[in-house]
This record gives C-alpha cells, sequence and structure tokens, in this order.
C-alpha cells in the first residue's frame, strides 16, 4: 500500500480539477501514479473540504515505513 503526502493529494485534486477538456480523470490517474478510485476519492473529499482531516487520521491511525525505521 502506498502512502502518499498531504501535499501530493492536494497537487493531484488541483491537477484533475483544472485539467483540459480532452483529457478524462483516468488519463490523470495514470499519469500522477494512483488508482482511479483513489483520486476519485480525493477530489470527494475535497469538495467536502474533509481531504485534510482524512489525512491527518490515516497519519495518525499508522505511522508509515519510514516512521518505524526511524524507531530502532
Amino acid at each position: 500500500m502506498s502512502v502518499f503526502s498531504q501535499e501530493f493529494k492536494v497537487q493531484s485534486v488541483e491537477k484533475a480539477l483544472s485539467r483540459r477538456p480532452e483529457q478524462s480523470l483516468k488519463q490523470i490517474a495514470v499519469t500522477l501514479g494512483v488508482g482511479y478510485s483513489t483520486l476519485q476519492k480525493w477530489i470527494r473529499l475535497a469538495k467536502k473540504n474533509q481531504l485534510e482531516k482524512q489525512s491527518q487520521t490515516c497519519q495518525k491511525k499508522k505511522p508509515s515505513r519510514l516512521e518505524y525505521s526511524r524507531t530502532f
């Protein structure tokens, strides 16, 4: 499972919402290296102003692998 930074998620949503008419959301997702449904979820959360809250909750519940390696 990949862990994406808050900044990456916000930039991805901005890119998706400002895409050219000939670009599909699926093409944007492929370009970003994320799943189509993941990008849809981030957009949905951003529109509800919950993207930041959701990311902070996930980070608190589950430390990344990098955090595990730093503790040893």
